[in-house]
């Protein structure tokens, strides 16, 4: 009889539990990524950052118990050109050296219309952090192909930052017309968890 009360407090306590916080969601990084594009002189040149992480926990019942969290490897920015990956790691840009990671940490979540998301929160590039909006589009879970004792889910994102707001560049490239100022920032998710 003891035995059966006690697990019926430890179900009890596990229910309320878990319903006070959002589901954590695993960040697929095989099935994910991070990318840019930016304009050169007349053109437009595209890369991305392979080596990311984060933190999920969404649930659109829960939006006050949800968060993202976001760690971007600056020296993993990829364009597909050594060189110019090189001088995005130097000074001129990124300074990589003194600032290896970018970060995104979210303060709230507002639900904008159906599977539309706005995500606020801070953003930090070399050593710069400003308060900014990210639009999010989720895609609903759904059992996972491969393996059925799990639920698959995604989200995209599309949103431009000012890369001298953060003083990735001195203003000189811009100047001179050679690199554009803002970045057009796309973002792909694929995450999964336990049903």
């Amino acid at each position: 009889m003891k035995t059966v009360h006690i697990f019926r407090i430890m179900t009890l306590i596990f229910f309320l539990t878990s319903a006070a916080y959002a589901n954590e969601w695993k960040l697929d990084p095989d099935h994910s990524e991070v990318r840019f594009k930016i304009r050169h002189i007349h053109t437009t040149i595209s890369g991305q950052f392979p080596d990311f992480q984060g933190e999920i926990f969404f649930n659109p019942e829960k939006l006050d118990k949800s968060r993202f969290d976001f760690t971007v490897k600056v020296d993993s920015v990829n364009t597909g050109n050594g060189k110019r990956d090189n001088h995005l790691r130097s000074k001129d840009f990124f300074d990589a050296d003194s600032y290896p990671v970018m970060t995104f940490a979210s303060s709230k979540i507002i639900r904008k219309s159906e599977n539309i998301y706005e995500l606020h929160g801070d953003m930090t590039i070399r050593g710069v952090t400003r308060s900014i909006q990210i639009p999010v589009l989720f895609f609903p879970p759904k059992p996972h192909p491969f393996d059925k004792k799990k639920l698959v889910a995604g989200f995209e994102s599309g949103f431009s930052l000012a890369r001298l707001d953060y003083n990735v560049g001195n203003g000189k490239f811009l100047k001179m017309g050679v690199v554009g100022e803002n970045v057009d920032v796309e973002l792909a998710m694929e995450v999964s968890r336990e049903k």
